[in-house]
């Protein structure tokens, strides 16, 4: 015998109740730190510059790094140098295989406690404090819970600050640029908000996403029950029957944010599964080479040198060199220019990352925008797309490191999650706006479940049916 609509009405009602009751937490617990997001996100310390000016250096007065390194009795193979002068004149940063060491690039005098220096002047500069005396400095070799995973780079140095907000300042000294500041309210928001949010107080990954997942697909479902119920209802005219206030504020704050209920852990529940999809990864190619390989005279160059870092380039040293404001690649030894130099590293990188696959042409990212946002905080990068499967490869030739890699599944699930999770197809009323009706939506979603938490509790002490 077929159901009738009144029966299956009530089945629906029934079960969205039990559901509900189900997942309310978990749905709550999102719709709370979903609406304290956007505060939360307001409240972080924010910098008080972006880069760091460097002085002009004049060829002519530096030593070649070969004379530099040989002075200061280092033969060790270099993994890693930079040229730079940050205020104190110019030096040279060494990175050897587990040390770094700072030069004067004019008289090779080995700098102690350079780096300690350097990287407490970057973050005075970054954070605009100038007085505040350091109360710690520290080398962060791994993602931590005050310095996560979505700051991408490492190693940095921690740089706290005697301050009242107990301010910490992780900066990259490799490349002179900020990787994350800290204060007391970032910690205690970040802290709220991956407890509701995240769930990280269930320590095992695969347990934590395998119960998000239950709660998402229960909010799904839910919503759906809930829009389900109400058009059946419509259809039979029936309308609702009155009730009290808990439950005329339920049935109206179910039905505007039914669909958003759906939108919101449809996309969550995608985000959490790409995160066990991976693209694959290739560890960043080392750089080696004998200080005898690095004996580029400066002289030639001239003045307004900003900055040159070491490269390798087909095997080959080179020095990826700032002047004047244009960049050039100038072999370490012979002294000779690349032509095209900074594309051909890029498009070398780009092959090695993608398996040796036949790419498109190269497209020079200055800012942050689509799909390389900032959460993959490095910048100038070079993007190439593999023509046989329209994966994208974005790589930092100054590092060598491989920035980002796009997908078809990846791009897919970014869509998803900025249009129907961050709600960015509001961007056009401002951030303000678009965050302030997410963060009402949000605060609706919590609400409804909370009421009928309220509803179903109630019924059952009333001694009605579950």
């Amino acid at each position: 015998m077929a159901m009738t609509r009144t029966a299956l009405v009530g089945l629906l009602l029934r079960w969205h109740m039990r559901l509900g009751a189900l997942v309310s937490v978990g749905i709550i617990a999102w719709g709370l730190s979903g609406l304290a997001h956007p505060i939360i996100s307001r409240l972080q310390p924010v910098a008080d510059q972006h880069r760091y000016p460097l002085n002009a250096m004049s060829g002519s007065e530096l030593l070649s790094p070969a004379e530099a390194l040989q002075r200061a009795g280092i033969a060790a193979p270099v993994t890693a140098l930079r040229l730079v002068d940050w205020g104190q004149g110019a030096q040279y940063r060494v990175a050897l295989a587990g040390q770094v060491l700072w030069l004067d690039a004019r008289s090779a005098e080995l700098l102690p406690h350079a780096e300690q220096a350097y990287a407490t002047q970057l973050a005075r500069h970054f954070s605009g404090d100038q007085a505040s005396p350091v109360a710690k400095l520290t080398e962060q070799r791994q993602f931590s819970e005050d310095y996560l995973f979505i700051n991408r780079l490492l190693p940095v140095q921690r740089v706290a600050f005697a301050r009242d907000d107990v301010l910490r300042v992780y900066v990259d000294t490799a490349s002179g640029r900020l990787a994350a500041m800290v204060d007391a309210n970032k910690a205690a928001g970040s802290a709220l908000f991956r407890n509701l949010h995240n769930w990280v107080f269930i320590p095992n990954e695969q347990l934590r996403h395998g119960a998000m997942l239950v709660f998402l697909f229960g909010g799904i479902v839910v919503g759906v029950m809930g829009a389900g119920q109400y058009v059946m209802q419509a259809r039979s005219g029936r309308g609702w029957r009155k009730g009290s206030a808990a439950r005329t504020w339920h049935r109206r704050l179910g039905i505007v944010v039914a669909l958003t209920t759906v939108t919101f852990s449809v996309s969550g529940a995608w985000h959490l599964l790409q995160k066990h999809n991976p693209a694959p990864s290739r560890a960043t190619p080392s750089v080696a080479f004998s200080p005898s390989e690095l004996s580029l005279d400066w002289g030639p160059l001239g003045d307004g040198i900003r900055q040159a870092e070491l490269v390798a380039v087909q095997g080959q040293p080179y020095f990826r060199v700032w002047q004047s404001g244009e960049l050039s690649y100038v072999h370490a030894a012979s002294s000779q220019e690349l032509a095209g130099g900074e594309a051909q590293h890029a498009r070398e990188l780009a092959s090695y990352y993608s398996g040796h696959a036949e790419l498109g042409e190269a497209v020079w990212i200055t800012r942050f925008e689509g799909e390389y946002g900032f959460i993959n905080k490095r910048l100038p990068v070079v993007a190439f797309e593999n023509l046989q499967n329209g994966d994208r490869y974005y790589v930092e030739p100054r590092s060598g490191v491989l920035a980002a890699h796009v997908r078809d599944s990846d791009r897919a699930e970014g869509w998803s999650f900025a249009w129907l999770h961050k709600w960015h197809f509001l961007d056009g009323l401002g951030r303000d706006v678009r965050d302030a009706v997410a963060a009402l939506f949000a605060l609706g979603i919590a609400a409804s479940f909370a009421l009928g938490v309220f509803l179903y509790c109630r019924r059952l002490r009333q001694g009605k049916p579950g």
